[in-house]
């Protein structure tokens, strides 16, 4: 009877000894992401024209273009967005600016400069090269680019929609719906002769990383 006793005791005693060894596994929480989404609507040159991310390829690829100054002076910076793809010659591009910060504190505008930049300059004006406003380019199924120009003759308008300012860590994101009315010009180099085309009813939907 005794022997039977500690029988149980030690298979009761061991199986504590082995729950207790089980090491539980740790699930991590699901690291957040942003939803980036772009694609373009509009009629160029009459022609209805619409681009899809992920159809043919198309994509949007945003960048910037900083200048440099030092202090006190204030640097700048243009933000651009781009729908396009390998597969096809076709592209339209935005550009937005610009962002003044002091450049010898950080080599970038702060998080919080950048958001209410996008958020206080919901009708900009067109600038060229985007320097105090935004630039529409354009580029035809020859390859060449259609730029917009701050003296058009032309009305000429643009707003965003829909921003959303948002961070994962691949970096920080300003997202946006813009749209635009515009003619867009193209300089032929071989006789230096102008030419334009109207876009009408563009709605371009992307996104500015900072």
């Amino acid at each position: 009877m005794n022997k039977l006793k500690f029988s149980i005791a030690a298979l009761l005693f061991g199986g504590l000894a082995l729950t207790s060894c089980i090491e539980h596994e740790v699930i991590p929480a699901p690291t957040p992401t942003v939803d980036l989404k772009c694609s373009f609507d509009g009629v160029v040159n009459g022609t209805d024209v619409h681009l899809m991310q992920f159809i043919d390829g198309y994509d949007c690829t945003p960048t910037k273009a900083k200048y440099l100054l030092p202090a006190p002076q204030w640097s700048t910076a243009v933000y651009y967005s781009e729908i396009s793809s390998a597969a096809s010659p076709v592209s339209f591009k935005i550009g937005m600016g610009s962002v003044a910060w002091d450049a010898s504190t950080t080599s970038d505008p702060t998080l919080a400069l950048f958001n209410d930049f996008f958020t206080s300059n919901l009708t900009p004006n067109f600038s060229n090269v985007a320097v105090s406003g935004i630039e529409v380019s354009y580029r035809d199924a020859a390859g060449r680019t259609w730029v917009s120009h701050d003296n058009s003759v032309n009305a000429q308008n643009a707003s965003f929609t829909g921003i959303s300012q948002e961070s994962d860590e691949t970096g920080d994101y300003s997202k946006f719906t813009c749209n635009f009315n515009c003619y867009v010009y193209y300089q032929d180099p071989g006789t230096m002769l102008w030419d334009s085309i109207q876009i009408q009813n563009a709605a371009f939907k992307g996104w500015f990383k900072r």
